[in-house]
């Protein structure tokens, strides 16, 4: 860290620390065990698929969403299993909604990593392999757009990976240059 840099802020819980390559990892396992293709999921039958795997997803009125803070579409509660969504969000993954896409597998990593609450240690340097908001966006993308698929495809720019994967452009704008980044693309 250079000293003009700024240090990273946790947007989530402190969580074991992942590698991108342990997430992507991870995924691919998800993706296989679920059989997901390799282009576009169709949300609303995934979303009622994965009962069948021990996971409760609870849509909940938009009003009457208590659990959640102001302006929150999802919430995943690791350890009973269950994702809640909002309707306006349900009916979104509904239309599947290329946004709404991201947000559900960003939910399914929470699950998936197993992440829980805990107390922030003293004197931990919040780095993003920490993070878990980190993590299940890392889990999100690698869900949605798999690196073996945009590789074997020649997905190269985010109009073709948006439209392949049913990602919003900015979301695929930001996977290319983080691939770019890690030279897997």
């Amino acid at each position: 860290m250079t000293p003009t840099s700024e240090p990273y802020q946790l947007r989530g819980h402190i969580v074991p620390p992942r590698r991108v390559v342990d997430i992507r990892d991870a995924a691919e396992g998800v993706r296989s065990f679920l059989k997901l293709p390799d282009g576009k999921v169709d949300l609303e039958p995934f979303l009622e698929s994965l009962s069948q795997y021990g996971l409760t997803v609870d849509v909940v009125e938009d009003d009457d969403f208590t659990l959640m803070m102001a302006g929150v579409e999802a919430v995943c509660i690791p350890e009973t299993a269950t994702i809640m969504l909002t309707s306006q969000t349900y009916q979104a993954a509904r239309r599947n909604d290329p946004r709404t896409r991201f947000t559900i597998f960003h939910e399914l990593g929470h699950f998936m990593l197993q992440h829980t609450k805990t107390l922030p240690r003293k004197n931990v340097e919040a780095k993003a392999y920490i993070d878990s908001e980190w993590q299940a966006d890392q889990f999100a993308a690698e869900m949605t757009m798999p690196l073996k698929v945009m590789q074997a495809r020649s997905l190269l720019t985010a109009a073709t990976v948006a439209a392949f994967f049913g990602v919003s452009i900015p979301a695929a704008e930001y996977r290319l240059r983080q691939l770019r980044r890690q030279k897997a693309l």
